[in-house]
Formats: C-alpha cells, sequence, structure tokens
C-alpha cells in the first residue's frame, strides 16, 4: 500500500512540476521593472522628451519635431531629413515648481508605462503613413525610460499610458506650440 501511495504522490510532484512550467512559474521569468515614479525627480539633471517622427517620405520633405523639459529649460526643435538638420529651434525658461507639476501630470497620464519587450525596441517603419511619437526620461546621460507609440493605431508601440494627453502636455510646454509646429503638419508629398 505504501508503494502506490508513493507513486500517487510521484505523480502528483510530475504533474505539478509540469503545469507551474507551462504557466511560467519555473523560477526563470524576470519581473518586468516597477513603472518609474517621475516625483522622485523633480530636482537634479533630468530630461523628459516627446518626440513626433512625420510620415515616411522623401528626405527633404521628413520632418521631426522634439520638445525637451526640464528644471530649467523647455526646448522645441524641429528638424528636416532622416540625418536631423536642424530646422528651427526655440527655448523657453522653466522652473522647479512648474516641472514637478508637469513631472505629476506626466506621472498621472502614465507617460512611465510601458513594455520592455526587446522585439518591439525599434519603432522605425512603423506606421509609415502616419506619425511616430517616441517618450523617453534620462537622468544626465543615463535613460531611465523609453517607449514609443504610433497615430495608427493604439495596439502598436510600447507605450500604455494615454498618448493624447501625454502629448497635450508636452506641447502645452512650449509657447505658441501650434504657430511653430504648423508647417510640421503640412501634407507632405
Amino acid at each position: 500500500m505504501r508503494f502506490f501511495v508513493g507513486f500517487l504522490i510521484t505523480i502528483g510532484l510530475i504533474v505539478l512540476v509540469i503545469v507551474l512550467l507551462v504557466r511560467g512559474g519555473g523560477g526563470n521569468a524576470t519581473p518586468s521593472p516597477a513603472a518609474l515614479n517621475l516625483d522622485a525627480y523633480t530636482t537634479g539633471t533630468t530630461t523628459a522628451s516627446l518626440i513626433i517622427d512625420s510620415p515616411i517620405v522623401a528626405e527633404s520633405n521628413h520632418r521631426e519635431i522634439k520638445i525637451d523639459v526640464t528644471q530649467n529649460l523647455v526646448t522645441y526643435t524641429q528638424y528636416q531629413g532622416y540625418e536631423q538638420s536642424p530646422l528651427d529651434t526655440r527655448t523657453f525658461p522653466n522652473n522647479s515648481a512648474a516641472y514637478a507639476v508637469f513631472l505629476h501630470a506626466l506621472q498621472n497620464a502614465g507617460y512611465t508605462l510601458g513594455s520592455t519587450s526587446k522585439a518591439l525596441h525599434d519603432e522605425r517603419g512603423y506606421c509609415p503613413t502616419g506619425y511616430r511619437y517616441i517618450y523617453s526620461f534620462n537622468d544626465g546621460s543615463k535613460d531611465l525610460m523609453r517607449f514609443w507609440s504610433t497615430s495608427c493605431g493604439s495596439s502598436q508601440g510600447t507605450f500604455k499610458g494615454m498618448s493624447n494627453t501625454v502629448r497635450t502636455l508636452f506641447q502645452s510646454q512650449v509657447p505658441g506650440y501650434n504657430r511653430l509646429s504648423s508647417s510640421f503638419y503640412e501634407d507632405k508629398e
């Protein structure tokens, strides 16, 4: 009888191990990184950035906008071409209080939420007739996060936050954004 009970326990343990391995409980899964807490970065050398990359068109028609926000400055740069020749750069003053509120608003809009999948790391070529949006946050030269989405649908990209809200927050940091970016959104042939 003890042999039979031992046999059943052995079979049960084998089934349990197989179930755990199939479900990913085998101990080899790497935990996903916790979302960044932007409130901890309101001082120092951090930069929150948004890049808006235009549709994939001829070199001379391609445009890109980059907005960098730090505790001291907001920088708007519009580039031409895939090698990013600057067309227009504007800087505006910022301060610690405004930066802290901005980062808190980004946190609430899910700016730090996204997938770190290596398979989706490169946004190039996605949504070729629309826009690609790249969201990044760094501390000096150290990249703390980088996600992306497109105007072609929420299923493309790694960004999991509220993309429209985040883009509006960045654009609102640039005085006269609509005027400065009007040529960027013109239909390019």
